[in-house]
């Protein structure tokens, strides 16, 4: 199902009815219900054509069929009810509403009916429900099954006495109780299926967000795999906004809040645009890299022109949310070293010198300026404007000589 078809049914009367009484679960559990709904409201259509098949046919000698389909389509209707207490509850519901109803059914209308071969699909609806969390309880519903579709055949060759038992009859009966089946169960794994490449999708966005898209590829497909590189030239930055602690405390938690997404965002999109990759953000701090993971071609001009444009939009959203944002910027280049570390929960991160070196630039920037390093000035001074600051002393890298970058200029869109 394309995006198109699922925003035209999303909050439609169809996603309420199939996710009727799952509220409150979530993952694997949420999953496992939905399909148990789907499956009772199939059996309560499939019950109710047979009951208005045999009253049509022969209403008197049928009628015990008729009032059997109605009763088993009103129990499988009711699935819901019993989702409060989890899919476990709800299979074996659904369990015992099939195992009953078919093995009455079998009994008024003998084994050549093929109603028992209906049996058969109460082990794929219950593997759909339950998944392989509960593989134990699918096998014993499964034998439950097999057992009774054996003592059907066995105990009852022939119809009821007084039930209509016309050959012709008999072949139709047969003919519907096995299309039903393999409709109710070609739907029901289906959906299964639906939903969950659903939640690996979403997972597999979730994961493309937290990192690069080519890492998190490579942990979807091997997830045990280590992932630890060594990058010989790429260029990091560091930023953040200048005085956010009173202006936290000035627009409270949900203005503060919408205005950190709303630039985020627009910091994101900016870094796709110009080949740059976001590592993570803390607080208002954001931090990017441009060569990781892969090399890209003149790293420290895709920074350098990313950098100019965080500054105007950040002027823009300042403007949306009714504030001044005032931000620092500290731009460094040199090896690296990424990798993925933890195991429950993933995270790309990068270490090496030029990480430190970018974050101590940021932290004694001036505001509205990108402040960087000799190396990169060697590089870009043909096309950007650079002031000498003087030297600094830096912990961990001695005196060096700070450079800002366009300072003097109003940071527009290229």
């Amino acid at each position: 199902m394309n995006q198109d078809i699922r925003a035209k049914y999303k909050g439609s009367w169809i996603e309420r009815l199939v996710t009727l009484g799952t509220d409150g679960w979530y993952g694997q559990d949420k999953l496992g219900l939905v399909v148990a709904n789907v499956t009772g409201y199939l059996a309560t259509l499939s019950s109710l054509g047979f009951a208005i098949t045999y009253a049509m046919h022969e209403m008197h000698s049928l009628m015990p069929l008729v009032i059997g389909n109605l009763v088993a389509a009103a129990c499988a209707a009711i699935t819901p009810l019993f989702h409060r207490f989890g899919r476990i509850s709800a299979a074996l519901w659904l369990t015992a509403v099939f195992f009953v109803s078919l093995t009455w059914f079998t009994s008024l209308l003998g084994r050549e009916s093929g109603v028992a071969l209906n049996l058969i699909g109460t082990s794929a609806v219950a593997f759909a429900i339950l998944g392989m969390e509960r593989l134990k309880l699918v096998a014993l519903i499964s034998a439950g099954g097999a057992s009774l579709i054996i003592a059907s055949w066995l105990l009852w060759p022939h119809p009821a006495p007084g039930i209509h038992d016309d050959p012709a009859f008999m072949q139709q009966t047969f003919a519907s109780a096995i299309v039903s089946i393999m409709v109710i169960t070609f739907v029901v794994i289906y959906y299964a299926f639906y939903l969950t490449r659903q939640a690996q999708a979403r997972l597999q966005e979730l994961m493309k967000a937290m990192m690069p898209d080519a890492i998190a590829e490579r942990l979807m497909v091997n997830d045990g795999e280590t992932i630890a590189e060594a990058h010989e030239h790429v260029v990091v930055l560091f930023s953040d906004i200048v005085g956010f602690v009173e202006m936290s405390n000035r627009l409270g938690a949900v203005r503060v809040v919408a205005l950190l997404d709303d630039l985020f965002r627009q910091f994101d999109a900016l870094a796709a645009d110009h080949g740059v990759e976001k590592i993570k953000t803390i607080g208002d701090a954001y931090m990017a890299v441009a060569g990781v993971p892969s090399p890209v071609y003149q790293p420290e001009d895709a920074m350098a022109r990313f950098a100019k444009m965080m500054l105007h939009v950040a002027g823009e959203v300042g403007e949306r949310h009714g504030v001044e944002i005032e931000m620092r910027i500290g731009m460094a280049s040199g090896p690296i070293m990424a990798g993925v570390v933890g195991q429950s929960k993933y995270s790309y991160d990068v270490w090496g010198a030029a990480v430190n070196l970018a974050a101590r630039l940021e932290n004694i920037g001036t505001p509205g300026c990108v402040v960087t390093t000799g190396d990169i000035k060697v590089v870009l001074q043909e096309n950007h404007t650079f002031e000498k600051t003087g030297s600094v002393e830096l912990k961990g890298f001695g005196k060096v000589v700070i450079w800002r970058m366009d300072c003097a200029m109003r940071p527009v869109p290229d």
